[in-house]
Parts: C-alpha cells; structure tokens; sequence
C-alpha cells in the first residue's frame, strides 16, 4: 500500500532503504518501538520501509529483506498492530506462540514484551496508535470509566472479518494522503480516523474493556453468546445460574464459559456483575430523591448489598451512596 504511493511521489509518504542493520534499528525504533534484533550470521539486509503519519497515528509498510529474530517492549503509550501481508511470521506474546500468515493481524498491548521472528519473504504493515485515542473513545465516547490499563488479548478477534476491515481501512487512509494531503492534514480529520481506528480495535479484538465495550452494543460474538447476553439483560429482576443459561442457549457450559472469555475476556458470572453494575450506576444518576440505595439496588437484580457496593467502588471509584448523594 505505502510501497506504492511512495513510488507515486506522495507527499507525506517516506521512504526507507538499508542494507546495514544499525541503520534499520534506528529508524524502526523511532516509528515503532524500542527493540533490538539478530540478523545471525547475515552480513547485511534488504531493507525496505515506507511509512506515513496520519496526526499521531504511525503506519508502516516493512520488509526487512533478511531472516530476523526481534525483540521489543512496546511502551506504556502506545498500541501497535501488526498485518502480515505476505510470509509467514511467528510472534510471541504474554507467552503463547502466534503464526501470522497473510491477511492475519495481532495487536500488542502497551508496556508488554513481544518476540518476533520473520523471514526474508515476510511483509508486513504496521500501525502504531496512541493508547490516548483509545482511551478517549472509551471514556467519552461510550462513557466507560477508565479504571485500569487497556490490554489486548493476543489472537482474540471477532472471526477473519477484521483483518480484512483493517487492511481495507489502511488502504482508504493511503487513497485520501494521495487525493488531498491538505484534506488529511487537519486535525480534526485526523482525530476523526484516529477514532474510527480505534473504534474498530477496540470493538472487534478481545481487550480488556470488552465486556464493557459489549453493553454498547458489540455484536460480534457467536449466536449463543449473544442470545445469553440479551437474556442477561432481560433478567434482571432474576438470578442467573449459569447451568441454566447455558441450557437456555442451548450449549454446554462449558462452551458459553469459552465463549465470553475469549470474545468479552470475562467469564458469563463476571459479565452478570458489569451489566448489573451499569444498570446500577445509571439508576443512581437517574434518580430524583424518591428511591434509596437499597431500593435501587434490588430494581438491578442485587441482593447481596455489601458485596456489591464494593464491586461499585472498585469500577467507579466511589461508593453507591456517594453517587447518589452527590445526585441528590
């Protein structure tokens, strides 16, 4: 994508070609992360990088023309999100191996370590993103409080959709730099893409706000993580067993466990607990002076008052009763 514009003379689009290692090193630290890498006994490189800066989003198109073994440690700052465009890469990441092939993406999450190893014929295209962006579209665009540091799940998305999505993504935002690099100057403009990019990560790739993301609206689990969700919330007067939601969904326990953990990176109980939480929260807000904690309390599905007012300050920093008194 980039190889090409760059080729095309766009302004905005840099270009990059080494065939010594130190020189590599240094202009992909700066764009990308720190990190370090082993070329073995290779004397020397192909090195090929193109990249472009939409705000203070980086993306960039790299091929190091050399078998290289990389280690890096992304910091507190930023996301980076790997495509794999051609060959086949091997990542690691909090400890599990990850094959990238064509059309297959991994998200690495801030201040964590990541283990590369790619060949010669591997391509890839990668975007670095300010975790400022997607906190922001957390916290005022969906009104979720941030109260613990963004993570992405490695190899946790919503089916082969994404990637696609993404790439398709990258290319308009390459089409655009070409037809009005004036346009995509402002920033406006650019804060707006920086959104949409962020909405698309943070909603389709398992992350540490995903169960909350999911109160919003994310659709994209499976059929019987759906159905359970819509039955969660329709129970709220109710206890939820999860024998028995299982069975009303139609699978095993078993699998409506995995299924949250890996599309909402929460057990069914724990999604229970948020969405009670929310409904809670947003009850207390509502509230014109008529009704007590308690009283609200048992209106969301709470019977075990103590516990809860916990759960409460834990996601929001205060008590129930503080919420309310500061509404009243």
């Amino acid at each position: 994508m980039l190889a090409a514009l760059a080729d095309s003379k766009v302004p905005g689009i840099n270009s990059f070609y080494s065939d010594r290692a130190e020189n590599v090193h240094e202009v992909l630290s700066k764009q990308l992360s720190r990190h370090h890498f082993d070329c073995g006994r290779q004397t020397a490189m192909d090195a090929r990088i193109y990249s472009a800066e939409v705000g203070s989003i980086h993306l960039v198109d790299l091929q190091y023309g050399a078998d290289v073994a990389i280690e890096a440690h992304l910091s507190e700052a930023h996301v980076l999100v790997h495509l794999a465009l051609d060959g086949e890469t091997t990542m690691w990441a909090d400890g599990e191996k990850h094959l990238l092939r064509r059309d297959e993406m991994l998200v690495s999450s801030p201040d964590h370590p990541l283990r590369v190893h790619m060949t010669s014929q591997c391509r890839h295209l990668a975007v670095r993103l300010p975790v400022a962006i997607c906190t922001e579209y957390i916290g005022q665009q969906l009104h979720i409080p941030i109260n613990r540091q963004l993570r992405f799940y490695p190899g946790k998305q919503g089916g082969r959709e994404l990637p696609l999505v993404w790439r398709g993504m990258l290319h308009h935002i390459g089409d655009q730099l070409r037809l009005g690099p004036a346009i995509m100057g402002n920033r406006r403009v650019q804060k707006q893409y920086g959104m949409l990019l962020a909405e698309l990560l943070l909603g389709n790739y398992c992350n540490s706000y995903s169960e909350q993301i999911a109160l919003h609206g994310n659709d994209i689990s499976p059929r019987h993580v759906r159905r359970a969700r819509e039955i969660i919330h329709q129970s709220l007067e109710e206890t939820i067993s999860i024998s028995g939601l299982s069975a009303q969904v139609g699978v095993s326990v078993r699998s409506l466990q995995n299924g949250f953990k890996h599309f909402l990176g929460v057990t069914p109980l724990e999604y229970v607990r948020r969405h009670r939480l929310e409904r809670l929260h947003s009850a207390l807000l509502e509230n014109n002076g008529e009704a007590n904690v308690t009283e609200l309390m048992l209106e969301c599905g709470i019977v075990n008052f103590g516990r809860y007012a916990q759960y409460y300050r834990q996601q929001y920093g205060c008590l129930p009763s503080e919420t309310l008194r500061k509404r009243t």
